[in-house]
């Protein structure tokens, strides 16, 4: 009696620690994992990056048109003889501006190219969010698979306790054999391992749910679902050109074929001419005789203006060459442009496919779950009259946890394909 007296505060302690625990953890839903996942995950964050990044090239074509100034500060000292020609030391600071005036299109066409560069970051960005999304949900549905696998193996463990209970009475009374009741005790092992890997998957599960959502290595967080809820045969339709007018991998390659027909273009402007303007001041200060037109003075001041103009004459075939390979580079993309959508139009096949032929494992997996339920109950009525033994009782739970299992198989793939569909149809729900 004193031993209890001192365990039963423990066990009510422990209890309401438990409690305020699980009410202290965060509740999380699928849609507050899909905001998670948009706005934390590491690979979206990698993606945004690359749109500044496109930016910042944009930034610079943009100022290629714009003249440019530079200045400069020389020292010099000299020896003998050439002191004797040149004024011995002094410093000369230079101030020089530049200004394109003409560049074959390019400066136009490198804006051009820049703007595409930004688009298919955008649109790359896209297709990492919808994979990022695809990646959330399907983490989310199998860490509510796994508790509920946790809640399938204690169930029958339960379901063996009573078992092995009722068996063990009609052991000690003399009417059954001592092989039914070892026979449980091997299966309510085995199960004590089920139990066990139920719960490490359920806690990777978590951590690989964590990951995707920038939540980290925590897991102090509980779901809310269950896979339960409706599950049809999908009669959600689009038609191709909505499909790959809304699928990300569709427009980074138009966006890509668009940037390649215009480095072509930049390939051509090289055989057009440039034509530059710089201007330049200039003074210098030193030994006396640093001005060559006052011998007498210790500084000067100038300036000077040129125009260049560079024409390409002779390369070789360089120039024809490189825009002959552009061409066979857009001739390839429009051929995988072409590949993926039929790809795309496949996948979509697929999706549909796969939802309904999820939707009907579910319709069948009910069906053997209600036999199986029947099964089990006339199994526990007989052994009670007497008419089976407990191996037969044995063999009618396994039943019954496997149909249970597979339903909640059946399910979960319900809930990854459905997630999968609104991918592959180019649709978010978020």
């Amino acid at each position: 009696m004193s031993i209890v007296r001192y365990i039963k505060p423990l066990l009510v302690s422990t209890v309401l620690f438990m409690s305020q625990y699980a009410a202290a953890q965060r509740v999380l839903t699928l849609e507050e994992t899909r905001q998670l996942a948009v706005t934390r995950n590491n690979n979206l964050k990698a993606a945004q990056e690359k749109i500044g990044a496109a930016r910042a090239q944009k930034a610079i074509a943009s100022a290629k048109d714009k003249p440019t100034v530079d200045g400069s500060v020389t020292g010099f000292y000299f020896g003998t003889p050439l002191n004797k020609l040149l004024p011995e030391y002094g410093v000369s600071p230079m101030l020089s501006a530049s200004q394109p005036i003409y560049a074959g299109g390019k400066i136009r066409l490198g804006k051009a190219a820049a703007d595409k560069g930004i688009e298919i970051a955008e649109e790359q960005k896209a297709l990492t969010t919808a994979e990022v999304l695809l990646s959330a949900e399907s983490a989310y549905w199998q860490v509510v698979a796994a508790k509920e696998k946790i809640r399938l193996a204690e169930q029958y463990a339960r379901q063996l306790d009573g078992l092995y209970q009722e068996l063990n009475n009609a052991y000690t009374a003399g009417l059954t054999y001592k092989n039914d009741l070892l026979q449980v005790k091997v299966q309510q092992n085995n199960n004590q391992l089920n139990v066990i890997r139920a719960n490490d998957t359920w806690v990777l599960s978590k951590l690989n749910l964590a990951q995707i959502t920038g939540l980290g290595d925590s897991t102090d967080f509980v779901l809310p679902d269950s896979v339960l809820g409706e599950f049809n045969n999908e009669t959600l339709h689009r038609s191709m050109e909505e499909i790959t007018a809304n699928r990300p991998e569709i427009k980074i390659l138009q966006k890509s074929l668009e940037a390649e027909q215009i480095q072509a273009r930049l390939l051509k402007a090289d055989f057009r001419p440039t034509i530059g303007l710089t201007g330049a001041g200039l003074a210098g200060f030193g030994k006396q005789g640093i001005n060559l037109g006052n011998p007498s003075s210790n500084a000067f001041a100038s300036y000077y203006g040129l125009v260049q103009v560079s024409m390409p004459i002779l390369d070789w075939g360089q120039r024809k060459q490189k825009i002959r390979q552009q061409q066979h580079n857009i001739s390839a993309q429009q051929y995988q442009l072409q590949e993926t959508k039929e790809k795309i139009s496949l996948e979509v096949q697929q999706a549909y496919l796969q939802l309904n032929e999820s939707a009907k494992r579910i319709e069948l997996s009910g069906a053997s779950l209600e036999q199986a339920d029947e099964n089990l109950r006339l199994s526990n009525d007989r052994l009670k009259a007497g008419t089976i033994t407990g191996q037969d009782v044995l063999e009618a739970q396994t039943i019954w946890q496997q149909a249970y299992s597979n339903i909640i198989d059946a399910k979960t793939a319900y809930r990854i394909s459905e997630a999968n569909l609104y991918k592959t149809l180019g649709m978010t729900r978020f």
